[in-house]
């Protein structure tokens, strides 16, 4: 017998960002070529008290100043039973092969987006790293979570 026949929605709105609302923060460009949950992983959202239903990832390349190159790269996607990453509380969820962007300072560049459309149990979190490096020192991706929370 299901636990619930009716189907329930976010209450509010939850869009969360590795770059802090773009305080400076640039998700790569260290190279992480664990899939167990180890090495270096960046927070991109942490569910409500409720839960959260997670809509989509989306991938913006960002470099420093001008025109800069990003390097090709596979993003990896992990979810965490908790607020921190471990090997025994962390495991690879999805990921997504990222090409070669060249920046323009007259031209937009590529957003890539990663449909989820999952429900996110309370107190766990998304975290992202890259397979291999994006680039030199800022460079790399703004990483930006569209989720509700319930």
């Amino acid at each position: 017998m299901p636990a619930n026949t009716s189907p329930i929605y976010s209450i509010a709105g939850n869009i969360s960002s590795s770059a802090s609302n773009n305080a400076g923060a640039v998700v790569g460009p260290t190279a992480n070529t664990a899939t167990d949950g180890s090495g270096t992983l960046s927070k991109i959202f942490t569910a409500g008290a409720n839960g959260s239903y997670v809509q989509k990832i989306r991938f913006r390349p960002v470099g420093t100043t001008g025109t800069s190159a990003v390097a090709a790269t596979l993003a990896r996607v992990f979810i965490s039973s908790s607020g921190t990453t471990s090997t025994t509380a962390t495991w690879l969820f999805d990921e997504i092969t990222l090409p070669a962007v060249t920046l323009s300072i007259t031209a937009a560049s590529s957003v890539f987006e990663l449909p989820e459309n999952f429900a996110l149990p309370a107190g766990y979190s998304l975290w992202v790293t890259f397979a291999t490096s994006t680039g030199a020192t800022g460079i790399g991706y703004s990483v930006v979570v569209i989720a509700g929370d319930y």
